[in-house]
């Protein structure tokens, strides 16, 4: 049986920013992996914030296209639902475990489309 996922925070804080996705990839590359090129991290930040957005798991839209995320685009913990905070729980790490095996928008997409149904399963599982 999985371990139940710790409970959402009071405060708020920064689930995820795009310096931090570009600081990882820098910090890889000087450790010697592949660099990956900056618009990839920009549309793969933006896909999986649009995908979190179109599915109702944000209480604003943090980012209506890719030529709105900046330097200073975060999601905060206050930007999500509860549902959403559950969500970024369940996928998230497995989303960030994909940037160096990125098979384009299209397969990507359907990653979070699985992670979305296996999410959805679980909570309709739970009591």
């Amino acid at each position: 049986m999985k371990k139940p996922l710790p409970p959402r925070p009071e405060k708020d804080f920064t689930v995820c920013s795009i310096a931090w996705d570009l600081d990882i990839v820098q910090r890889h590359t000087k450790a010697g992996f592949e660099h990956i090129p900056d618009g990839l991290v920009y549309r793969r930040f933006f896909q999986f914030l649009d995908f979190i957005q179109r599915h109702g798991f944000t209480l604003r839209t943090v980012a209506a296209s890719l030529e709105d995320i900046s330097l200073s685009t975060v999601l905060r913990n206050s930007d999500l639902t509860d549902d959403g905070f559950r969500f970024i729980q369940h996928a998230q790490p497995r989303w960030s475990g994909r940037l160096y095996k990125d098979a384009g928008e299209q397969k990507e997409l359907q990653f979070l489309e699985k992670w979305l149904h296996t999410f959805e399963a679980s909570q309709a599982a739970l009591p």
